[in-house]
């Protein structure tokens, strides 16, 4: 029954909800997935998967096929020189003490992952799309929180993880379709787009 369906409601469905990352590469994918199987039987929390693990630069939202295609042609001469990216500690937006995304981040690398935030910024500003209010903070998400206290043996485990790093080259633009299971992340081509 498709023919009854109204024109917003075949523009929300036409909707494509994405985000620009830096993504993890295979060797310290390994390394986050190893930890990951340590923390997740100490809190029943909803645990990223490998194939999820990425630092956000910019989370777009919903957007229309024209806006991504402007947000491609925004990001296409994005270059910058590589450079490494360490992460070392845990923490929780708003707080460990009543989590809602629990998190690992670094000091290596948060400046350039940051100046790097910034040009985004100003780029997808130019292709139309409004400005993030909230600062940027470099981080790669590890579990989604429902607010509750974390366990003391989860807690005493994040005081413990070991450094990840790895070499960041570039950027990507992911659609993130959500599921039943939970989101899942496709990369939307950067190349052959014309500045």
């Amino acid at each position: 029954m498709s023919e009854g369906r109204s024109a917003e409601d075949r523009d929300t469905a036409s909707l494509i909800r994405a985000f620009v990352a830096v993504t993890v590469p295979d060797g310290a994918a390994r390394t986050l997935e190893l930890l990951l199987t340590r923390l997740v039987p100490l809190g029943r929390l909803r645990w990223v998967t490998r194939a999820q693990l990425h630092v956000t630069l910019r989370f777009l939202g919903e957007r229309t096929p024209d806006a991504i295609e402007r947000v491609r042609r925004a990001l296409a001469p994005i270059a910058f020189p590589p450079f490494e990216v360490e992460l070392s500690r845990a923490g929780a937006f708003p707080s460990l003490e009543r989590p809602r995304t629990l998190w690992l981040s670094g000091t290596r690398g948060a400046a350039e992952l940051t100046a790097l935030a910034a040009r985004l910024e100003d780029a997808l500003a130019e292709a139309g799309i409004p400005r993030e209010r909230r600062p940027f903070v470099p981080h790669l998400t590890l579990a989604r929180c429902s607010g509750e206290p974390l366990s003391p043996a989860l807690l005493r485990a994040l005081e413990q993880v070991p450094p990840v790093s790895w070499t960041c080259c570039g950027i990507e633009l992911m659609r993130s379709r959500l599921t039943p299971r939970g989101a899942i992340y496709t990369p939307i081509p950067l190349e052959g787009v014309a500045p």
